[in-house]
């Protein structure tokens, strides 16, 4: 199975909910073998994925793989090649606001498409200008299997009526795109858990003594837990 994290603006959330759905109990419960692939090549995880070696962290059934490469025939080489050893695939997909290659390429290739949204006019429109268009081209030649593209709310106030956020996309989008029904809250612990190598799950351990810290880091990894939940739910 793959799954695509995808928005064409940057800064939405995809790394960090990317890799800390790929470290979820929940996921690690369904698949023995997991891959987070990085498809950016500023290699902002790869990075990230390097911190964690001097800190010993445990890998478990997880494995890292950057892809550098803009040739489709070489992504794809290296997505089966992937997948004959993997049982999921989290994909993490750069924002493109030009070309919008790896974004095609991942929407067309995966078996479920996530884009983290906000609820606002701004990410609306450039959802409508960017994104939708390529959905579309999609689902245009390959109807019957594509019913793959979810939103996920994004950057949501952690107090909102969360059945406001859904209805919001519900009636915004159009009907093959549908809402996951989780959200991504805003949240200080999304910002700095990472340093050092770190998941969010490894940073709620490292500040248990500080119990303000320890409990956002809680709240914050049922959030990643419920958004993997429907996940699985979904799939």
């Amino acid at each position: 199975m793959i799954i695509a994290f995808v928005q064409t603006k940057g800064g939405t959330g995809k790394s960090t909910l990317a890799l800390n759905t790929a470290f979820s109990k929940t996921i690690r419960n369904v698949f023995p073998s997991i891959c987070l692939v990085e498809l950016d090549q500023q290699g902002t995880l790869r990075k990230w994925w390097r911190r964690r070696d001097p800190n010993n962290s445990a890998y478990g059934n997880i494995g890292f793989y950057h892809i550098s490469s803009d040739n489709k025939d070489e992504i794809l080489e290296e997505i089966e090649a992937l997948e004959e050893k993997n049982e999921l695939l989290i994909l993490d997909v750069p924002g493109e606001s030009v070309g919008k290659f790896h974004t095609k390429f991942a929407c067309a290739v995966a078996d479920m498409v996530l884009i983290p949204m906000r609820t606002s006019t701004n990410d609306e429109e450039a959802f409508e200008d960017n994104l939708l268009p390529i959905i579309k081209r999609i689902i245009e030649v390959d109807k019957e299997s594509r019913d793959v593209f979810y939103i996920i709310p994004s950057f949501t106030h952690p107090l909102a009526n969360r059945q406001n956020i859904f209805s919001y996309f519900k009636d915004v989008m159009p009907d093959y795109i549908h809402c996951l029904n989780a959200v991504f809250s805003f949240g200080s612990v999304f910002e700095n858990f990472s340093r050092g190598g770190n998941n969010l799950f490894e940073y709620t351990r490292s500040v248990k003594s500080n119990s303000k810290l320890h409990e956002q880091g809680k709240k914050a990894i049922n959030e990643i837990e419920l958004i993997a939940k429907e996940i699985i739910k979904v799939r």
